[in-house]
């Protein structure tokens, strides 16, 4: 807050009052010109910024652009009267802390209460004692200074409290490891802000989660967050799909039809794959990044909306522009902060916590009583390589989860795909270890389940003929009395 440094030993009433806001911009609201000039000369004569207005219709076009510190208000005014105009300033979220002082030719008292009553913060009578504004004009910047530090203080905690709530949320849905940690680093100078974000890295490492923290700890958090898969469309109906559609514009266009953008108005766009849109489209996509504007495919109504935007790919935009394949300078539009998400086999810390966190969801989910991984099952999570990253590991979890009867996750109930000697990561098995224990999980699993085939294949979470393969493979052969399949039931 502007005040300066109390002497040592002052007492609450010594304390200085904090100085009426410098450049201040006032809006004068006055129909008489020669009233209208005094007044706007008094401002400037004060290194104040008068807005004139001689109407109640202009003060509201003019309240509309925002910025305004004070409004001076007549409340005679041809057409729209000064009440009206008070009335929205005071019912308007956004200007209703906009001091208001009246300046009218109303000399009784029922007007001067009546205004009050309303929200006017002053009222004075007309002539005006020049030195008796300027005092009053004092006063009220001194109060707008005040509110806008303790909502300047108080979204300095809020932003606090966000920034702290985004690191909780990150440590939960991507782990704790030193690369999220820098990654959090980064958002906290960010996620206040409206800056165009760009995420690179491979599929699955959790490019839409930093995407949704963004919208979700930002002063957007209120507004939609609307999520496009760039990939998902060819470029004929991506158009429509972003900027939205008039009715006939194509065949097939039976109605108007709002694009994402337009529904993303008043908070967070996320582009996904945005690597995949054509050369056409990312014409399109410059200008809305640039002037927020767009058209309609076959309108002629240019709509601007107030979005943030967030990019995501799995492939290098900037190898790409070298190729010729995206444009350079939506390049440079999208690339302002531009975060680099690591794969899930860089930060193998995170894989125990991730596959906790995963595994309480699925046995909540399920209604199991699971509390954790065998071993050998997180020594094969840690060392199996995840190319399919986060994805993939919440994946195999839900697979294992549904697999377990037990009260903790074992290799046996693990996919194929952890079994293969593929699935081992930087450190190989020595030679012939994975056939034996695939081999063991295999008999393993047929004792348990009696030898019954259809049952350990489900069990595996393998077909039929992939587990008579398996059976051959390594020789084996039921016991004497084992049950036999005579059906699927079985």
């Amino acid at each position: 807050m502007q005040f300066e440094a109390p002497r040592e030993g002052a007492g609450l009433n010594d304390l200085p009052l904090p100085r009426a806001k410098p450049n201040a911009r006032i809006l004068v609201v006055e129909d008489d010109p020669d009233a209208a000039r005094l007044f706007s000369a008094l401002m400037q004569s004060e290194g104040y910024e008068p807005v004139l207005a001689d109407s109640g219709e202009e003060a509201l076009e003019r309240l509309a652009g925002g910025g305004f510190d004070l409004v001076l208000l007549d409340l005679l005014l041809p057409g729209v009267s000064g009440w009206q105009v008070l009335e929205h300033i005071k019912l308007d979220g956004k200007l209703r802390y906009v001091p208001v002082v009246v300046l009218s030719a109303l000399a009784d008292k029922d007007s001067a209460r009546k205004s009050l009553d309303m929200g006017a913060e002053d009222y004075l009578t007309k002539p005006v004692d020049v030195e008796r504004l300027l005092s009053r004009v004092r006063v009220m910047l001194r109060i707008r200074t005040l509110y806008e530090d303790l909502i300047n203080e108080r979204f300095s905690r809020q932003q606090a409290q966000r920034t702290l709530e985004m690191r909780r949320y990150l440590a939960r849905v991507m782990g704790g490891s030193a690369q999220v940690q820098a990654l959090a680093d980064v958002l906290d100078n960010v996620v206040s802000t409206d800056t165009t974000v760009l995420l690179e890295g491979e599929s699955g490492t959790g490019k839409g989660l930093l995407a949704e923290a963004i919208h979700r700890y930002s002063k957007r958090a209120e507004g939609p967050f609307v999520v496009v898969n760039c990939s998902a469309y060819p470029e004929t109906l991506l158009s429509s799909e972003l900027f939205g559609h008039e009715r006939g514009a194509f065949t097939g266009a039976i109605r108007r039809k709002q694009g994402r953008f337009e529904l993303a108005d008043g908070g967070t766009i996320f582009l996904d794959e945005v690597a995949e849109i054509s050369p056409l489209t990312q014409l399109a996509l410059l200008r809305v990044i640039q002037d927020r504007q767009f058209e309609r495919v076959g309108g002629e109504k240019t709509l601007t909306v107030d979005v943030r935007l967030v990019a995501a790919t799995n492939k290098r935009l900037a190898k790409m522009v070298e190729l010729g394949r995206f444009r350079e300078d939506l390049f440079y539009r999208l690339n302002v902060v531009r975060l680099e998400v690591p794969p899930l086999r860089e930060r193998a810390e995170d894989i125990p916590f991730l596959t906790n966190y995963f595994l309480r969801a699925q046995t909540e989910k399920l209604g199991k009583a699971i509390y954790g991984l065998e071993r050998a099952a997180l020594s094969r999570f840690m060392s199996y390589p995840w190319p399919g990253n986060v994805r993939e590991l919440r994946n195999v979890v839900e697979h294992a989860a549904l697999m377990c009867r037990a009260d903790v996750v074992g290799l046996e109930h693990l996919p194929l795909s952890l079994h293969s000697e593929e699935a081992d990561g930087p450190a190989p098995a020595a030679p012939g270890r994975l056939w034996d224990q695939e081999r063991e999980i295999v008999v393993k699993t047929l004792e348990q389940a009696g030898w019954n085939k259809y049952q350990a294949a489900k069990k595996l979470g393998i077909a039929r003929s992939t587990l008579y393969g398996k059976i051959k493979k390594f020789g084996l052969e039921p016991p004497e009395g084992a049950e036999q399949e005579s059906g699927r039931g079985q």
